[in-house]
């Protein structure tokens, strides 16, 4: 299975539902790529894309695709037409819609708690993560020591400004996993999921469905690749 960080986010980010996976299938093998968009100030989601498209290419049919939240967009397109894909898992997020032009990424300049860097890449502050605990998302200790050891890292604009050439999910079987109390998908793309895929479920969580519930990302994902063991 190939598993794809979000947005300013590290492959480490999937300790824990790696860990799951482990525990119940400790022969299933694993690959998290890094996504280019996060080290380089070139790369944008197109890059992403190819990223995940080389890990599908190296991982042995069938392979369960996983990403979560921006991860889910990357996905979405390094997917597309690969056909040792088997099956695609997306986590905090919906489907994103097809766009063959570049797209409209100025809401970016606007939004709060957001640092720049000298190449005009942009990053939550660590603050913010680190301050759920008032919104009542409560991040696990360890995770919040992940945190700490591993802070959230500038990507370009290119990851909003891209276009979106491919819909991977109208292809390839999808399930897609909405916290109920995720503040970040509002009411409009939860229905659009759910007239976009057939199988949507709600999770009795926030958007940091990996970090807060990677029994219930695990659990979705084996059910998927069990039957091919």
């Amino acid at each position: 299975m190939v598993l794809v960080h979000g947005m300013w986010g590290v492959p480490e980010d999937w300790t824990w539902v790696r860990r799951e996976l482990e525990k119940h299938q400790p022969n299933l093998q694993v690959l998290a790529p890094d996504l280019p968009s996060h080290r380089s100030p070139e790369a944008g989601l197109l890059e992403d894309a190819d990223e995940v498209r080389r890990a599908i290419e190296a991982s042995p049919a069938p392979t369960v695709v996983v990403g979560w939240s921006y991860g889910c967009d990357v996905v979405g397109i390094g997917a597309h037409g690969m056909p040792n894909a088997s099956h695609l898992v997306y986590v905090s997020s919906p489907p994103l819609k097809g766009q063959p032009e570049v797209r409209d990424a100025r809401w970016v300049d606007a939004m709060d708690h957001m640092l720049r860097d000298e190449y005009g890449r942009f990053a939550l502050d660590g603050d913010w993560w680190l301050s759920q605990d008032e919104a009542g998302s409560r991040l696990p200790d360890e995770v919040r020591a992940l945190l700490r050891g591993h802070p959230r890292r500038f990507v370009t604009k290119k990851t909003r400004s891209d276009p979106v050439p491919a819909q991977a999910w109208a292809e390839i079987p999808t399930t897609v996993l909405l916290g109920l109390r995720d503040n970040l998908t509002g009411q409009e793309q939860r229905a659009w999921a759910r007239d976009a895929v057939a199988d949507v479920r709600d999770i009795d969580t926030d958007h940091f469905m990996l970090f807060n519930r990677p029994d219930v990302v695990a659990e979705v994902i084996l059910e998927e690749a069990l039957p091919f063991q």
